[in-house]
This record gives C-alpha cells, structure tokens and sequence, in this order.
C-alpha cells in the first residue's frame, strides 16, 4: 500500500504539473499568429493536447485514484507524463526563444511580462485592444488617436497620442497601422520622438515671445515640454549671469537673475 500510495501521489503530482503548463500554452497556441510563427511548435502541441485529452478522459471514467493511476500497470502513465513535461519544456524554450527575437527588434518589449507580450503579438492587426498595454511600454503613454480606415474598414491609423493626464499631441504624419506589432510599434516609438523634436523647438521659440507672460505660455503647450523648456531657460540665464559676474568682478548679476527668479516663481 505504501508503494501503491507514493506512486499515486508521484503521477497526480507530475499530471498537475503537465495540466499547468498545458493550460498555459493551450492559450498561447490558440492565437493564428502564433501558430504560424512556431508552425512545428504547434503541430506537437497538438500532438501532445490528443494524448493529454485522452489520458484525462480515461483517468475521470476510473472513478478512484488507485484505478486512475493504473490505468497500465505503473510506471506506465508516470513515464507518459514525464515524457509529456519534457515535450512540453522544449516547446516552452522555443515560444522564449521567439520572443527573444522580438525584444530584440522592440527592445521595449523587455519591459513587460511573457504573458502582455503575446497578448500584444496576437492582436497585431487590432491596436484597439493593444492600447491597455502603451502605457507599460511608453512613460505616460495612455492610448493612441485611433480610427477605422478604407472601404471594409479593416485598416488602422494613428493620428496622435494622449498622456495619462490626457494632453493630445498630434503626430506629424498620419501613423498606419500594418504588419507586425513590433514594427508599428517601432513607428509609434519613431513618431513620438520626431514631434517631440520638433514640438521642443517650437515652445523654445514661444517662451521667447511670452517670456512675460509665462502663464499663457504654460497652458499653450504639452507639460514635458514645458519643463524642458523652463529647464533649458533657467540654464542659460544662470551661465549667462555668472560669466557676467566674472566679467564685472561682481555679484550683482546673480542678485539680479535670483530676484527675477523668486517673482516668476511666486507667480506661478
């Protein structure tokens, strides 16, 4: 009995196991993507969910663990499950190995979990059901401005972004959603950095004008590059006021430049 019993608790505990990772790949392979990605990974898998649904259809017909279990006399169905775990384990090296090539291509990926990266793999032409994952890949990127395009409506453009806090910005060009999500995701990444560019630019410039009327100026533009900007500004008057001083032999410039500073400051 003794023996009996270990060998009961050996197979329920490895057909546990191969149950866990089973499910786990179940969902991963029920994605065309994916099985058109890995097409030998998903013909095994395959291969491995018939033997699995009919060894799980015989053991809940026997009713009893000790029948179950001795479906064959032992170790049969030990011996099937661990050959099942180790197919398993090779399929489950080849799926880390895929997504490896796709970090690499968007090392961004390497943010987020297995689990949030197939999602996103899988719904490649739907960046609809893509946007809850942005924000894990991009700092305070909440969604995209999306919309339906062509005839069938079966094509995505992106025609700007909005932040957590929700401030649009809006891309220079038209972002077409096709192909890969690495690839229009690498595009979302390009776009993003162009407008910023440009958009640092153009608030430089502004505060130039409104220099004395900073409120203004603040609600004219996107917060991060507002920040810059203010940043940026405050440098230079800094380094400006100290070559000054070095110039006149004097602390009045920086006096000066710290007087101006305080009233911006209490105004804002």
């Amino acid at each position: 009995w003794e023996k009996t019993l270990s060998y009961i608790s050996e197979t329920v505990e490895k057909g546990l196991v191969v149950q866990r990772q089973w499910l786990y790949l179940e969902n991963i392979f029920q994605g065309d993507d994916i099985r058109k990605q890995l097409p030998d990974e998903a013909k095994r898998f395959a291969t491995i969910t018939e033997e699995f649904k009919t060894i799980s259809s015989k053991m809940f017909q026997a009713k009893t663990a000790v029948k179950a279990t001795h479906i064959r006399a032992p170790p049969f169905l030990l011996n099937r499950f661990n050959r099942m775990d180790e197919r398993l384990e090779l399929i489950q090296r080849a799926l880390e190995i895929y997504l490896e090539t796709k970090r690499q291509l968007f090392p961004r990926f390497y943010f987020i979990s297995n689990d949030d990266m197939l999602e996103i793999l899988g719904n490649a032409k739907r960046p609809d059901l893509v946007q809850t994952h942005l924000k894990k890949l991009f700092d305070n990127l909440y969604k995209l401005e999306l919309k339906r395009v062509g005839k069938t409506l079966n094509r995505w453009q992106g025609s700007g972004m909005y932040s957590d806090d929700g401030e649009f910005v809006e891309f220079q060009q038209v972002l077409y959603v096709d192909g890969p999500s690495e690839r229009w995701l690498k595009q979302v990444e390009d776009y993003m950095f162009t407008v910023m560019k440009e958009l640092l630019k153009i608030t430089r410039r502004s505060l130039k004008k409104l220099i004395g009327n900073r409120e203004k100026w603040i609600f004219t533009w996107p917060g991060q590059m507002v920040l810059t900007t203010a940043q940026i500004q405050w440098t230079t008057e800094c380094t400006r006021s100290l070559i000054h001083c070095n110039m006149v032999n004097q602390k009045k410039p920086l006096r000066k430049l710290k007087k101006k500073q305080i009233k911006v400051l209490s105004k804002l």
